[in-house]
C-alpha cells in the first residue's frame, strides 16, 4: 500500500512566519520614516484643510496598549511631555507589543487543521474643523459612546495530538481576537484591634423616648477607612452591615429607626433591632470577620443610666468595665427629638477628656458676691481661616464656641497671639453658639454677620492663639505648643476646624469641602463653616465626580491659529477641554481649574454648567485666564471644596497647534502630537509623507506617519483603531 505524506506546518513555525512578516513590514515603514523631511509647525489654511482619516463603521475605538520604549525627538522638535499626577503617559515605540497566549493539551483527535484570521484595515470617511466656542459659557458637545471592536492581541493555540498509527498530526490555529483581562480581586485589608472603637453607647435612649438609641464608632488611626463589608452585631436583633467612610480620628454615628434621635446631628447610617436595658454583648468585625472590638463583654452595661437617658462612654484601650464610665455632664450638645439636651456626646469627644465644669456654689454656701470661675474648655476656639479666603489672603476670621448650656459673658475675656493680634472680646456667646470674629472689616464673611471685628494678622507659617477670661485665666489655646498649624490649608484657603477636647495635635482637622456655609468678599465659598458646626462632625459624602467622572481631556499650550473664533489669532486660543466619562451627568457649578499649586495663575471657578455623559467642556484663555506656560506645566481640576480631582502635567513645548491630551478620550493614555480638537473627539496629528504597506494578508494599504513620534508601528495601531487624523499640506493625488 502506498503511503501518503502530507507535511503540516506546526504552530510554532506559523507564528515564526508571521512574526518574520511582521518584522519585515515594519522595516519598510521605519526605512520611509527615515526619508521623510521636516515641516514647520501644522497651521489650518485655505490650502491646508483638516480631514479625518476613514474610519469604518465595523471597527471603533478601543483601549490602547501600554510600550515600554520612548524614541528621543530630534533637537528641532517638540519633547512629548511627561504625565500628570493622576494620569501617566503611555510612551510610543517603534512596534506594537502583541500579547500572546499559547496552550498545549494532549489530544487523541488526528484532524489537521490550520486557520488564519485576520481583521481588514478599516475605511470610511469623515472630516474635522476647529469648532469655534462662546467666550462666555463653556461649550458642551455630547460624543457617542464608545463600542467593543476588534483587538489586535493574537492568540496561538497549538493541540498536538496522537493515534495508534503513531503520525504527528498538530492542530494549530492562528486567529485575531479580543482579549479579556481578568482581575483577581485583592483579599482583605487586616485590621489590628481596636482600629475602631464602639466608642459610646445611648443604650438607654433619649429623654424623648426609651427607643431612641444611638451608637457612636471612633477610628483611632490616621488614616480613613471604608466600612463597605464592616459589621456590627449583637447575635440578636440588631445586625448591621456597615457602609460610608469613617475619617481619620473621626466619629461614625448610628441612630435607631430615624434620623430624629439626635435632631440636630446626621446620622452617618440607620439601623434597626433595640438594646436591652439589662445589657447586651456588641462585637465589631472587619470584612475579613476578623473581630475589632466588642462593647460589654461579658455582663451588664458597665456604664450609662436609664433613669437619667445617661450615654455610656469610652475611656479608650480594650472593652473592660474600668474603661467605661457614664456621660459627665460636660460637653455635648445634640438635642433630642423633642429638642431635649442629649446627655451624651454624640460625634463629639467623650466628657472624659474635656475639663469638668465646677459647680457654682449658692448663696447658702458662699453668702458673696464674686462669680464663679468659669473652667478651662469652657468656650473654645473653634476653627480659624488663618489663610484668609479665595477673594483675599487677608480676609482671616476666628470663631469662638460655647459647647455648654449657659451663655457666657465674653466682657473683659482676651483673644491674643502675644503679637499684633490682641482682641478685647465683648458681647455674650449663647449657649451651645458662636462668636464670629472678622479681620478688619465685616465683608470677609460677607454674608453673615460678624460678632466683633478685629486687626492684626495671622502668619500662615504658624501662630500660637490664648484665650483668657476676665481675671487673666487661660481657657482655651489654639497650637499652644507653637509650630506649623496642625490643620488648614494656604492653596485652597480651607480652614482649620476643632474636634473638641483638649488642644492636641489630633483635636484639630482641615474643613472637609462639605457643608461650607458662607461667602467671600467676592461672592466665592468660604472654605469653612463659620457660624455653624465644624464639617468634621459630618459624614462625608460620596464626592459628586463618582457618578459622572469629569478629566481633563485636552490642553492646547502654543496656539497659531484662531481656534476660539474671535477672528484673530493670539495667546487667547489656549484651552482646557473637559471630558465627562459618565455614566451620569455632572454639574461643574464651583468647581475650579487652576495651574501649578501655590503660584501660577489664579484659580477659575467654573460657571454653572452642566456636563452630559460622553460630552465635552471647553474653556479658552479668555474666559479663565490660566495661562499655559510654553517651559511646562500642571493644569488641574478641583472640586468646590478645593479637592484635587485631576492633573496632568507636560514639559517644554516647541511646536505651535499641537495639543496634549488623552487618546482615547478619556482614557488614562496621554499623548503629545494631537491635532486640536476643542470640543471634539481627540485624533493624532500626521503630516501627508505617503508609506506603501504591505499587511499579513498581502493587501497594500496607505498610511500617514506621525511627525513628531517618527513610530510607524505606532501609527498602523491608531489608524487601525481610528484615532488618526491627516492635514494635507498639498497635492496628495499620487501614490
Amino acid at each position: 500500500m502506498t503511503q501518503r505524506h502530507r507535511l503540516c506546518l506546526p504552530a510554532s513555525g506559523l507564528l515564526v512566519a508571521g512574526l518574520i512578516i511582521s518584522i519585515v513590514s515594519s522595516s519598510l515603514v521605519g526605512f520611509t520614516s527615515l526619508a521623510q523631511a521636516t515641516i514647520d509647525s501644522p497651521t489650518p489654511a485655505a490650502s491646508a484643510t483638516p480631514t479625518a482619516v476613514p474610519k469604518s463603521t465595523a471597527v471603533t475605538p478601543a483601549p490602547l496598549v501600554s510600550v515600554t520604549s520612548t524614541p528621543l525627538p530630534p533637537e528641532d522638535t517638540p519633547l512629548t511631555p511627561g504625565g500628570g499626577s493622576s494620569a501617566t503617559p503611555t510612551p510610543l515605540s517603534d512596534t506594537p507589543v502583541p500579547t500572546e497566549a499559547s496552550t498545549s493539551t494532549p489530544s487523541t483527535d488526528s484532524t489537521e487543521t490550520a486557520t488564519c484570521t485576520a481583521t481588514a484595515l478599516p475605511s470610511s470617511t469623515a472630516s474635522a474643523t476647529p469648532t469655534a466656542a462662546s467666550t462666555v459659557t463653556a461649550t458642551i458637545t455630547e460624543s457617542a459612546a464608545p463600542s467593543p471592536t476588534a483587538s489586535t492581541t493574537t492568540t496561538t493555540n497549538a493541540t498536538p495530538s496522537e493515534t495508534s498509527s503513531a503520525t504527528a498530526s498538530p492542530s494549530a490555529t492562528l486567529e485575531t481576537s479580543p482579549t479579556a483581562s481578568a482581575t483577581v480581586p485583592a483579599p482583605p485589608t487586616a485590621f489590628p484591634a481596636q482600629t475602631i472603637l464602639i466608642n459610646e453607647i445611648a443604650w438607654s435612649g433619649t429623654q424623648a423616648s426609651a427607643y431612641d438609641e444611638w451608637i457612636e464608632l471612633l477610628n483611632t488611626s490616621s488614616q480613613a477607612i471604608q466600612l463597605s463589608g464592616w459589621r456590627l452585631s449583637d447575635g440578636g436583633d440588631i445586625n448591621i452591615s456597615l457602609e460610608g467612610t469613617i475619617s481619620a480620628h473621626g466619629f461614625f454615628l448610628l441612630e435607631r429607626t430615624d434620623d430624629a434621635t439626635v435632631s440636630n446631628i446626621d446620622a452617618d447610617q440607620i439601623y434597626a433591632g433595640g438594646l436591652n436595658n439589662n445589657g447586651e454583648n456588641l462585637r465589631l468585625r472587619d470584612p475579613a470577620g476578623t473581630l475589632i472590638d466588642s462593647a460589654n463583654y461579658p455582663g451588664g452595661w458597665p456604664a450609662g443610666e436609664a433613669g437619667g437617658r445617661i450615654s455610656m462612654e469610652r475611656r479608650g484601650g480594650e472593652d473592660l468595665p474600668g474603661n467605661w464610665g457614664s456621660y459627665s455632664g460636660t460637653g455635648g450638645w445634640g438635642r433630642d427629638a423633642a429638642f431635649n439636651p442629649i446627655y451624651g456626646t454624640p460625634r463629639q469627644t467623650n466628657s472624659f477628656f474635656l475639663p469638668t465644669a465646677t459647680p457654682t456654689p449658692t448663696a447658702s454656701e458662699y453668702p458673696t458676691t464674686e462669680s464663679t470661675p468659669l473652667a478651662a474648655g469652657s468656650v473654645l476656639i473653634n476653627e480659624i481661616a488663618w489663610s484668609g479666603t479665595a477673594a483675599s489672603s487677608s480676609d482671616e476670621w476666628i470663631e469662638l464656641h460655647n459647647p455648654g448650656p449657659e451663655a457666657i459673658d465674653l466682657s473683659g475675656w482676651t483673644l491674643s497671639d502675644g503679637g499684633d493680634v490682641h482682641i478685647s472680646l465683648a458681647g455674650e456667646i449663647a449657649s451651645f453658639g458662636f462668636f464670629l470674629l472678622e479681620r478688619t472689616d465685616d465683608n470677609c464673611v460677607s454674608d453673615i454677620v460678624a460678632q466683633q471685628i478685629y486687626s492684626g494678622n495671622l502668619n500662615n507659617s504658624g501662630e500660637r492663639l490664648f484665650l483668657y477670661d476676665a481675671a487673666g485665666r487661660t481657657i482655651d489655646s489654639a497650637n499652644g505648643d507653637g509650630g506649623g498649624w496642625p490643620a488648614g490649608d494656604s492653596a485652597s484657603h480651607r480652614s482649620m476646624e476643632r474636634r473638641g477636647g483638649t488642644d492636641r495635635f489630633g483635636n484639630w482637622g482641615t474643613f472637609t469641602g462639605y457643608y461650607g456655609r458662607g461667602r467671600d468678599a467676592a461672592g466665592g465659598p468660604i472654605a469653612g463653616t463659620p457660624g455653624t458646626t465644624n464639617s468634621l462632625f459630618y459624614p462625608t459624602p460620596v464626592p459628586t465626580w463618582i457618578p459622572g467622572k469629569v478629566v481633563i481631556n485636552e490642553v492646547l499650550i502654543r496656539p497659531h491659529y484662531d481656534w476660539e473664533g474671535k477672528e484673530g489669532r493670539s495667546l487667547e486660543d489656549e484651552f482646557i477641554e473637559l471630558y465627562n466619562v459618565g455614566p451620569h451627568g455632572v454639574d461643574l457649578g464651583g468647581f475650579m481649574l487652576d495651574d501649578i499649586a501655590d503660584g501660577g495663575s489664579k484659580p477659575y471657578t467654573l460657571p454653572d454648567v452642566r456636563i452630559p455623559p460622553g460630552a465635552f467642556a471647553v474653556f479658552f484663555r479668555s474666559q479663565t485666564r490660566i495661562a499655559l506656560n510654553d517651559t511646562g506645566d500642571e493644569v488641574r481640576l478641583l472640586s468646590p471644596g478645593g479637592r484635587l480631582l485631576d492633573s496632568i502635567s507636560y514639559l517644554k513645548v516647541r511646536a505651535y497647534n499641537l495639543s496634549y491630551g488623552r487618546l482615547p478620550d478619556g482614557s488614562g493614555h496621554l499623548y503629545y502630537g494631537l491635532w486640536p480638537t476643542p470640543g471634539e473627539a481627540n485624533v493624532f496629528f500626521i503630516e501627508n509623507e505617503k508609506v506603501t504597506h504591505a499587511d499579513l494578508t498581502g493587501l497594500i494599504y496607505e498610511m500617514r506617519l506621525v511627525r513628531l513620534s517618527r513610530s510607524p508601528a505606532m501609527v498602523w495601531r491608531m489608524n487601525l483603531l481610528g484615532h488618526v487624523f491627516q492635514v494635507q499640506l498639498g497635492d496628495d493625488s499620487s501614490p
